[in-house]
């Protein structure tokens, strides 16, 4: 993942199983953009995941947290109504404000084509968890 200007986030999701020893393992296949990232916190997709079972962490700012397998067939009509609401609206998102004279507004008007194929690899990934029996991490 390429380094982002804070107030600018990014993150990551990938499988999580556990290897013949007995140890977890984990992969990354999705890199959520900066783009994707405050679309799924200001569309309210990342709350409505955390309220799902998760095996381990917590979803929400600077946190990493693994969907329970059995949550995930749970977190893809979340997924899946994320991708109705991008279609035909233009989402200018205020992500932070800094204090000075005047003051600085950093904004992020959203691709909604880059959001919808990371949605795409999003539900993707949690299916095909899902049928594995594998947790789903996302690190935010």
């Amino acid at each position: 993942m390429a380094p982002v200007e804070a107030p600018f986030r990014n993150g990551e999701a990938g499988l999580v199983w556990i290897s013949e020893d007995e140890i977890f393992e984990t992969d990354t296949q999705v890199c959520l953009s900066p783009n994707t990232y405050h679309s799924l916190f200001e569309h309210g997709v990342i709350e409505q995941l955390a309220l799902l079972p998760l095996e381990m962490g917590r979803l929400g700012r600077d946190s990493e947290a693994v969907l329970a397998p059995s949550a995930l067939t749970a977190a893809l009509p979340i997924l899946y109504e994320a991708d109705r609401q991008t279609y035909g609206v233009r989402h200018d998102l205020l992500i932070a404000r800094a204090q000075g004279m005047p003051p600085t507004d950093y904004r992020i008007v959203i691709d909604n084509r880059e959001y919808q194929r990371s949605l795409s690899q999003l539900q993707f990934l949690a299916s095909r968890a899902s049928r594995m029996g594998h947790g789903l991490r996302i690190k935010l």
